[in-house]
């Protein structure tokens, strides 16, 4: 049965399967409608398990909120360093919305590019997809975001340029001695990414 996990502000919710190793870090729950919007707003804190059909569970939930697809990539050059940008105070990768029409992988690669200005990047292979949810400035409504993360490569280490419209202030490569310090820097659906080159999976 398929397990997700959907990052929503401080809460983590993992829908299906809970895995062994996390078994003592949930509490289980049963899904309400007003679940994501009390994580969104605090009213409730924790990490929670909502046993069942994991899928199930997923198309329910995004036929609950505003659902939109989006995809990016973790770049490594050809000494190995990460592509990481600085965007609203976080390090981030660069990632965007899938256009209409467009598939995930040629998203994936468009994004990388206009957000770094590097050119090209090379799919290597596909790494994982992430949820979260979020709202837009004022805006109420609560939008399920869902990304397909490919791992990719670049020839030598070209300078990258931040897209500076999108609120990205810098672009940088990065050594592993630094990779380390990225995790509590960054969005928490991100985190994942980043563990995976520190532990050598990517």
């Amino acid at each position: 049965m398929a397990t997700y996990i959907l990052y929503c502000g401080s809460t983590s919710i993992v829908i299906g399967d809970l895995p062994e190793a996390g078994a003592n870090r949930y509490t289980t729950i049963e899904y309400t409608d007003n679940l994501i919007q009390y994580c969104l707003d605090l009213v409730i804190k924790g990490n929670f398990h909502i046993p069942g059909d994991g899928d199930a569970l997923l198309e329910r939930i995004k036929k609950q909120f505003k659902y939109i697809e989006a995809a990016g990539g973790y770049v490594l050059n050809s000494r190995g360093e990460s592509l990481v940008i600085f965007r609203n105070g976080l390090y981030d990768l660069p990632k965007g919305k899938v256009e209409p029409g467009e598939d995930v992988e040629t998203a994936a690669v468009r994004e990388v590019e206009e957000e770094t200005g590097v050119s090209a990047p090379k799919i290597e292979r596909k790494l994982l997809d992430t949820y979260h949810f979020y709202r837009w400035g004022n805006d109420p409504t609560i939008i399920l975001k869902k990304t397909y993360w490919y791992l990719m490569s670049i020839e030598g280490c070209p300078v990258p340029v931040p897209q500076t419209e999108e609120g990205i202030t810098d672009c940088m490569w990065v050594d592993d001695s630094h990779i380390a310090e990225m995790p509590d820097k960054t969005h928490r659906n991100l985190r994942i990414l980043f563990n995976l080159k520190i532990d050598g999976k990517i």
